[in-house]
Order: C-alpha cells, then structure tokens, then sequence
C-alpha cells in the first residue's frame, strides 16, 4: 500500500463524528502578533499578487497595532485527495509530501486552508472522492493540532464554466483540467464546499464561505479563465475574509 492509500485509510478509520455538526457563527479572532500561514493551490499563490497580499495589506494599514503576518503558502496544481489527471503534466503536488517540513521551518500560530478546486481532478463525484477530501481535510487538522496550531477553513471557490467556457476537446479521453466534467461545480465542488462548512474539529477556529460570493458575482470576478478569479476575484476573497474577522 503506497503513502497515499495508507495515509487515506489510516485517517478514514479515526474520523469518527469530526466532520459532524456545524461550527458557531461567531466572527474569528486573530490576535496581536500572530503568523498566519496561507495553505493553497494556485488560487492562493496567486502569483503572489492575490488575496493573501490583500489581507497582509489592509492589516499593515489598518491595524498595524496588531503587527499581523501573513504568509503565502500556496502551490499550483496541489490537492489534498493526492489526485492527478491522466493528462496533467506529472503528478500533481499533495500537501502532505510538504506540509512537515513547511511547518518545520516557518513557525506559524494560525494557517488558512483552501483547497478543492483541484482535488476532484475536474471529474464526476463519487463517494470515494468524497471520502478523500474528508481524509485530507481531517489528516491536515490532526498534524496541526499536534503543534498547537489552529486553521481557519475556506471553502473552494466555484469553477465557473458559465462566463468561460472550456470547449470539449475531442483529443482528451478523461477527464481533466483541460476538458472538465461539464457538471463539476454543481456536483463535485458544492458537495466539498458543504463539507467544509460542516467540518467539526477542536483544530478549527472558524469557516469562511468564499464560494457563495464568488459565485454571486462570478461575471465580474472571472475573465477567461473559469479556474482563477482575477483582481476583482481576489478582493472579494480579501474583503469576505475580512468581515469574518470582524475587524
């Protein structure tokens, strides 16, 4: 049994109730100098120009009292299903083949996660994918608490096929990046978006829901790529963070 497959089913079989049950609405609460990690795929890196630079730029400007740091942590193409598409351009990088040695090196207090977009791979639901990004979600937050760190869970945001449209391509077999399941957004990343805002762990300090508005306003916040929201996207992303925060 590879890493992988062990890590899944070691941490299936202890999940028990953790993903049962809702969190309070009660707004977040960072406190003066923390260190927040930002973990993510590509929509958090951002290249560097997303919403993790907003937030670091409304603290040092609004609050410098507070003397908050946020670190970028995202990688292109990563998953925590440990997933890849028949046509991906090599594996894609899984969390947990890095996550020990980021923690090891850059000591952080509080770690934003987002993740989902493409831990389904762009293809059709099904239990076991399900299973896994539970599993991911769950392992993250186990390896977390251990170091007495806590995470404020994002939702994945939408794929929006609607305002940009990925045409078939017919060269493609399976599905994928290039040639998604049409029905992805409805079928697979609701169901993670729903998982994630049901998630229950001692780990977790809060939820934010940036699927909802980003979906809203997804002809504004998206151009011609239905993956990455553009500069509008990302505020939106910043400022709804923001407001969980309540500062």
């Amino acid at each position: 049994m590879d890493r992988r497959r062990f890590l899944a089913h070691s941490s299936i079989m202890l999940m028990g109730s953790s993903f049962l049950g809702c969190l309070s609405n009660n707004r977040l609460t960072l406190k003066n100098s923390q260190i927040i990690g930002c973990l993510g795929d590509s929509i958090t890196y951002g290249n560097k120009e997303g919403y993790v630079e907003l937030l670091q730029q409304h603290y040092t400007a609004n609050h410098p009292e507070m003397n908050l740091k946020f670190r970028n942590w995202g990688k292109s193409s990563e998953t925590i299903t440990g997933l890849t598409e028949e046509h991906h351009p090599g594996p894609r990088p899984y969390l947990f083949e890095r996550l020990n040695t980021l923690l090891d090196s850059a000591p952080v207090d509080v770690i934003t996660f987002c993740y989902g977009i493409n831990c389904g791979i762009y293809g059709p639901p099904s239990q076991a994918l399900f299973d896994s990004y539970k599993t991911g979600i769950y392992t993250f937050l186990e390896k977390i608490k251990q170091r007495n760190i806590t995470a404020i869970l994002l939702t994945p945001p939408p794929l929006v096929l609607d305002v940009a449209p990925i045409a078939p391509n017919v060269n493609e077999t399976s599905y994928g990046y290039r040639n998604p399941y049409q029905k992805y957004d409805q079928e697979v990343l609701q169901e993670f978006k729903e998982i994630v805002l049901g998630f229950n762990h001692k780990s977790v300090m809060g939820v934010v829901d940036i699927n909802t508005p980003l979906s809203k306003n997804r002809a504004d916040c998206y151009d011609t790529d239905p993956i990455h929201p553009n500069a509008k996207g990302h505020r939106l992303i910043a400022d709804t963070i923001i407001e969980n925060f309540g500062i």
